[in-house]
């Protein structure tokens, strides 16, 4: 009987003053990002002038292909070299190459490291600033033909949240198309050069919620809340739909103790 409080003493001296086990570690290196892949050959390809100015870039589905990787990704890529300048985009006709003395580089939010806490937050305020007017003079604006086409990319977001990069790429394109709905080309401008970085919060936000239960759901009622209020014509109650959406996405991005 008396062996019991013998082991457990033996249990607690070897957990005090055991040496430590020695491991063989090496620091974990941060894979790089696809969508940094592709900007990277396209940069080198442009600056080095191998890519002259004024030659327009292969299609998107060219570039899907070539560089094996998503159309969001190649989205992602162009949207950044666009912000920084490099390329422009004419309607009808496709992406080209920037004439450098023409085109004068873009602003930058200089964030290297989209997964960092304080970049997230920082882009989190600034959406839910711009986006809230959005998606109120979404609501003053829009016709029934921008209806039409907002519940299409709805019902596009509302499918595709048993699929990572569907679910992406629709969520990312419900929100531009709400900027588009605004007549506010500034503000559209402004929205498609956060598309990187909203790309990454996204995908983020959209992995998060497919780990923990009923999250999904509660991320597609907010969308259709937005929906509603551009719906009713309504702009405060598109304001308020929206603010609570990216309110609610930050907060879930962010623990509390992370929170301004």
């Amino acid at each position: 009987m008396d062996d019991e409080p013998r082991k457990s003493r033996k249990a607690r001296r070897l957990g005090t003053h055991a040496a430590p086990v020695k491991v063989r570690a090496r620091p974990i290196v941060r894979p790089v990002r696809l969508s940094d892949q592709v900007i990277d050959s396209l940069r080198k390809d442009i600056e080095t002038g191998r890519t002259a100015p004024g030659s327009r870039l292969p299609t998107e589905k060219e570039l899907t292909e070539s560089f094996n990787v998503s159309r969001t990704v190649i989205r992602e890529a162009i949207s950044r070299l666009q912000s920084d300048g490099l390329v422009v985009a004419r309607q009808g006709s496709g992406i080209f190459v920037a004439d450098p003395h023409e085109v004068a580089r873009s602003f930058r939010l200089g964030l290297d490291d989209p997964e960092s806490k304080t970049p997230i937050r920082e882009v989190y305020e600034l959406r839910i600033g711009v986006e809230s007017e959005v998606a109120a003079l979404a609501a003053a604006r829009r016709t029934e033909a921008d209806l039409v086409a907002l519940e299409k990319s709805l019902n596009a977001l509302l499918k595709s949240s048993n699929d990572f990069e569907r679910g992406v790429e629709a969520d990312v394109n419900f929100h531009r198309l709400i900027a588009r709905l605004s007549r506010n080309r500034v503000m559209l401008r402004f929205q498609e050069f956060l598309s990187s970085m909203l790309v990454e919060t996204v995908k983020i936000a959209r992995g998060n919620s497919a780990r923990q239960s009923g999250l999904t759901e509660s991320v597609n009622e907010e969308h259709v809340r937005i929906y509603k209020g551009i719906v009713s014509g309504d702009p405060e109650k598109a304001r308020n739909a929206a603010r609570l959406h990216l309110i609610n996405a930050r907060d879930r991005l962010l623990p509390s103790e992370d929170q301004p």
